[in-house]
């Protein structure tokens, strides 16, 4: 009995020093969040990821909505007196920021970290005024102060309700992300137009053709078809030998109307393989473009927009500039290029 009462009493001991040590702790760092909470700031630090690239939104315009419009000395508030979460709200308010976190560190800095949303697509709808996708399908507004050049979608039909828009637009961030992802494509293609059928029309920039696509499946074969037609075909007889282009069809790129067209007569643009020399002329681009951004903090353009009318042919002695493109109704540049 007295071996079992001296590990009870034992027990009992330990208990009341974690007890005791707990309550220690709480009052001491209920004391020390007092004594902070008194404290003012020393420091206010904006930070905006990817903001060498692109400029969406500025530091002074982060420090005016999270602060300024709000009317507060913050440099004069007590640490305990910031509605932190406020300023976080405000900001993810914001259509140009995807995400946001405020908080302030132990050198008494409010530190605002903000990320900011990356257009997609630009869509030119039916009617009104055109507008950013990003990759949340989520709507981006134009910037009065700054022009990103991306692909274009034109003829987005106004009326269409939630359920059908929010497919709309995943089919179509699909189809951008296969153009954008490579080289060749991402200079080819000038243009996205939406159909009666809400299935897609391809504008490119080499040859005056208009390339039904269709719908979405089969994305990587037609695809595939079009380039070894491109390859095999149009490479040799002439770009604007055919006004349709129709790969809706498996295994087929079915070419029609043949138009009256004469070859050119330049031995040397008639045997040039202007694949290759896209493909060349970009490689070349994308190292400048890399250089430039080492150097400073503008962001990378892609070719001016022209229209396809005038875009090059194989009549043209002269290498093929990359991938100019047509956007309606402002000329722009693509940006984001990517390699395979």
């Amino acid at each position: 009995m007295e071996g079992k009462r001296k590990i009870s009493i034992r027990k009992v001991l330990q208990a009341f020093t974690t007890l005791v040590v707990t309550l220690g702790c709480i009052v001491a760092i209920v004391g020390a969040s007092r004594i902070d909470d008194k404290k003012l700031l020393k420091n206010v630090a904006v930070h905006i990821k990817n903001n060498k690239k692109y400029h969406f939104i500025e530091q002074n315009e982060i420090l005016d909505e999270a602060i300024g419009n709000r009317h507060v000395d913050i440099l004069h508030t007590p640490l305990g007196r910031l509605d932190l979460q406020s300023m976080e709200e405000v900001l993810r308010a914001d259509p140009w920021i995807a995400d946001v976190q405020v908080f302030v560190d132990n050198d008494a800095t409010l530190n605002i970290f903000v990320t900011q949303r990356i257009p997609v697509m630009r869509v030119f709808p039916q009617h009104g005024n055109s507008f950013y996708i990003d990759s949340s399908l989520s709507i981006m507004p134009l910037s009065p102060n700054y022009v990103y050049y991306t692909t274009v979608v034109a003829n987005f039909p106004d009326a269409l309700a939630d359920t059908s828009a929010r497919r709309l637009k995943k089919e179509l961030y699909s189809l951008v992300c296969k153009i954008q992802s490579d080289t060749f494509w991402n200079n080819q293609i000038s243009q996205i137009d939406v159909d009666t059928n809400y299935t897609f029309d391809l504008i490119p920039v080499l040859g005056n053709q208009k390339i039904v696509f269709g719908d979405t499946s089969q994305m990587t074969e037609k695809f595939d078809n079009l380039f070894a037609f491109y390859n095999k075909v149009l490479n040799r007889i002439g770009w604007d030998k055919y006004d349709v282009l129709d790969l809706r069809f498996r295994n087929q790129v079915v070419a029609s109307p043949s138009l009256p067209y004469h070859g050119p007569v330049d031995h040397a643009v008639a045997t040039m393989n202007w694949i290759t020399s896209i493909v060349e002329t970009e490689a070349k681009n994308e190292a400048v473009d890399s250089t430039a951004n080492d150097d400073d903090d503008q962001p990378a353009g892609k070719p001016v927009a022209t229209d396809t009318a005038t875009a090059h042919s194989p009549a043209k002695p002269a290498t093929p500039k990359p991938a100019e493109k047509k956007e309606p109704p402002t000329k722009k540049r693509r940006q984001g290029r990517q390699k395979r």
